[in-house]
C-alpha cells in the first residue's frame, strides 16, 4: 500500500512538470538535436527535478533491460497517460513512422498550452465556486451559530464557542492545503514567508500578550480580554507584513511578466548572429526596475563563472520557475548551437503561460469583499443582540436565581456578561481571521495575498471592540 501511494505520488510530480518538458524537449530538437538526445538531456535538467529523476529511471531500465532507448519508451507508454504519456507516445511515433520531429513536437506543444488554458479556465470556475463555498463555511454559519450562542446566553455556550472555533481552524487549514494543491507554480514563496514572519510575527504576538496580559491599558481590554488582543495582535502582524509582501511579490511578478518579452528580444538578436549569451548583454540595458537588475546579475554571474549554465546554477534558488527553465534552456540552446526558431518556440510557450496565469488571478479578485462584508454584518447583528435581547436574558436569569422558574436553560447572570461577550466576539474575531486567510488565498492563489485581507479585516474588528465601550 505505501508503496503504491508512493508510485502515485511520483507520477503526480512528473505529470505536474510534463507541460514543460514537452516545451523543453521541443526547444531542443528545434535547436537541430536528435528527439531521443533532447528526451536524455531533459534527465540533466535541473529545473524540472521529476522528470529529469523519471528519465534517469527510464534509462537505467532500458539497460537492466537490455532494450534500445525507442524501445524502453514504448514499453513505457503503454502504461502512462496525461501529458507526460503524450509525449512519450509521440517520440515513439517519430520514430516509427518516421515524422519530422520538429513538427510532431511543436504540434503537441501547441495542443498542451490550449488544454493548459481549459484547465486553468476550470480552476478558475472551481476557485469561484470554492469562493462562494467559503463564504458559506466561514462566514454565513459562524454568523449563524454567533447569534444562536448569543440567544443562549449561558455558561455552556463558553464551551461552544472553543469548540467551533477549534473545528473552525481545522478546517480552514484543510482549505488552504487543498488550494495549494491546485495552484500554478510560478515561485517558491517560502523564502518570502520566511523572513516576513521572522520580522512581523513577534511584532503581533508582543501587542497581543501586552493587551491580553495588561501591559497595555484599555478600558475595553476590560470586557473584551481576548477578542481585543486576538484583533490587535492580527493587526499588527498583517499591517507591516502586507506592506513587505506587496514589495516581494511586484518584484516576482514584475520579472515573470517581462519574460516573454526578454526571451522574444533574445531571439531576435540571436537572428542576427548573436549567441544566447550576448544576445543577453545587448538586450539588458532596455530594461529597467526589477527586470533590469535581474539580467545585470545574470550577465553578471555569466562573466565571472564563465556562461549561462555557470549563472543559472548560481542563480537557480532566487528566480520564479518560469525564469529558471527558460534560463537552462537557454543555456542548453547555446550548448546545442541552437537558432532563433527553438527561442521563439520558447518566447511563444512562455508567454501564453504567463497570460495563463494572469488571468487565472484575474477571475477571482472581485470576491475579496466577501469576508469584509461577512464580518461587519456578524458584528452588528451581534451588537444588535447584545444591546437588546441578551440584556433581557441576563436580567431574566438574574429573576430566576431570586424566585427560581423552569427555564430550559441557565442563562448567564448580569455580573458574567463580559466573559460571555468576550466568549463569542473572540469566535467571531477568530473565524473573521480564518475567513481572510482562505479567501485572501483563493482569490489570490498564494497565502501571502491573504495578508491584506487580514489587515483589513482586523480593522474592521479593532474599529468595532474600541467603539463598543
Amino acid at each position: 500500500m505505501l508503496e503504491r501511494l508512493r508510485e502515485q505520488a511520483r507520477r503526480k510530480r512528473v505529470e505536474r512538470e510534463a507541460p514543460f518538458a514537452v516545451l523543453a524537449a521541443a526547444v531542443l530538437v528545434e535547436s537541430g538535436l536528435n528527439p531521443f538526445k533532447a528526451f536524455e538531456l531533459l534527465g540533466d535538467l535541473d529545473s524540472l527535478p521529476a522528470v529529469a529523476e523519471e528519465v534517469k529511471r527510464i534509462r537505467a531500465e532500458s539497460l537492466v533491460g537490455m532494450r534500445t532507448l525507442p524501445e524502453q519508451l514504448s514499453h513505457e507508454a503503454r502504461g502512462t497517460r496525461g501529458v507526460w504519456g503524450r509525449l512519450l507516445s509521440t517520440l515513439v511515433s517519430v520514430d516509427r513512422l518516421g515524422l519530422d520531429p520538429k513538427r510532431s513536437l511543436r504540434d503537441l506543444l501547441y495542443t498542451i498550452l490550449r488544454d493548459m488554458r481549459t484547465e486553468y479556465e476550470s480552476t478558475a470556475r472551481r476557485f469561484t465556486s470554492m469562493i462562494s463555498s467559503a463564504s458559506v463555511l466561514f462566514g454565513a454559519l459562524p454568523m449563524m451559530f454567533a447569534v444562536i450562542f448569543a440567544l443562549m446566553a449561558s455558561h455552556t455556550v463558553l464551551q461552544y464557542c472553543l469548540g467551533f472555533t477549534i473545528l473552525n481552524a481545522f478546517l480552514a487549514v484543510t482549505w488552504l492545503l487543498a488550494v495549494e494543491a491546485q495552484v500554478p507554480e510560478v515561485a517558491d514563496y517560502r523564502v518570502g514567508y520566511k523572513r516576513i514572519l521572522v520580522k512581523w510575527l513577534p511584532l503581533g504576538i508582543a501587542v497581543g500578550s501586552a493587551l491580553y496580559y495588561g501591559l497595555l491599558q484599555l478600558p475595553q481590554g476590560l470586557v473584551y480580554s481576548t477578542a481585543l488582543p486576538l484583533a490587535a495582535g492580527a493587526l499588527a502582524f498583517s499591517l507591516p507584513a502586507y506592506i513587505e509582501w506587496r514589495l516581494y511579490s511586484r518584484t516576482v511578478d514584475e520579472v515573470v511578466e517581462d519574460l516573454p518579452r526578454v526571451l522574444r528580444d533574445v531571439a531576435d538578436e540571436v537572428a542576427r548572429g548573436y549567441s544566447p549569451h550576448q544576445a543577453l548583454e545587448n538586450i539588458a540595458e532596455g530594461y529597467g526596475g526589477y527586470t533590469g537588475r535581474l539580467l545585470s546579475l545574470i550577465i553578471k554571474e555569466a562573466r565571472v563563472c564563465g556562461g549561462l549554465r555557470e549563472a543559472y546554477t548560481r542563480l537557480k534558488n532566487i528566480l520564479p520557475k518560469p525564469w529558471r527553465i527558460s534560463l537552462e534552456l537557454l543555456a542548453l540552446t547555446e550548448e546545442a548551437g541552437g537558432g532563433a526558431g527553438a527561442l521563439n518556440t520558447l518566447a511563444d510557450t512562455m508567454l501564453e503561460y504567463t497570460l495563463m496565469i494572469r488571468e487565472l488571478r484575474r477571475s477571482t479578485q472581485i470576491y475579496r469583499v466577501l469576508s469584509l462584508g461577512f464580518t461587519a454584518m456578524t458584528l452588528a447583528l451581534l451588537s444588535f443582540l447584545f444591546n437588546t435581547v441578551v440584556v433581557a436574558v441576563a436580567a431574566a436569569g438574574r429573576a430566576a436565581q431570586m424566585a427560581p422558574t423552569a427555564l430550559p436553560f441557565s442563562p448567564v447572570p448580569p455580573e458574567d456578561l463580559p466573559l460571555f461577550k468576550d466568549a463569542v466576539y473572540t469566535m467571531v474575531a477568530a473565524s473573521s481571521v480564518f475567513l481572510a486567510l482562505v479567501t485572501g488565498k483563493t482569490t489570490e492563489w498564494r497565502i501571502g495575498g491573504s495578508l491584506l485581507d487580514l489587515a483589513l479585516t482586523s480593522i474592521i474588528l479593532l474599529a468595532f471592540l474600541l467603539l463598543r465601550l
